[in-house]
């Protein structure tokens, strides 16, 4: 599906403040997971090349997500997928340990990157 234009002003957000204003990107959302090219069980996916700064990013359908411990984040997810365009040279093994480290690093960066700041930590 195509996105809405709240999430392509998010793309739009994310594009200028990750420095990614060079890449086109067509971002398709609310897929079903047998939809989705790359995984099924995810979130969302990227297909990139490097080469000529182009990628597609897939996203779920939030009522496709089901019930798991972390609540599904369309902005999160979105920046955890264009982290993988900035570090394009890693990630490209799911069998690799460092590429799956790197892969939790990204999606640390992404939930400190969207989360909001609160005041609560003791």
């Amino acid at each position: 599906m195509i996105a809405t234009n709240e999430e392509l002003a998010l793309l739009e957000k994310w594009k200028r403040k990750l420095c990614l204003q060079e890449w086109r990107i067509r971002l398709l959302t609310h897929l079903r997971p047998e939809e989705m090219t790359i995984a099924a069980t995810a979130a969302g996916c990227t297909e990139w090349s490097e080469a000529n700064k182009t990628a597609r990013i897939e996203i779920i359908n939030p009522a496709c997500y089901g019930d798991r411990i972390v609540p599904f984040n369309f902005e999160k997810t979105l920046v955890h997928e264009l982290l993988h365009l900035k570090m394009t040279f890693w990630c490209q093994n799911d069998d690799n340990v460092s590429d799956r480290l790197m892969h939790q690093i990204m999606d640390d960066l992404a939930r400190a990157l969207t989360e909001g700041d609160t005041d609560d930590e003791t």
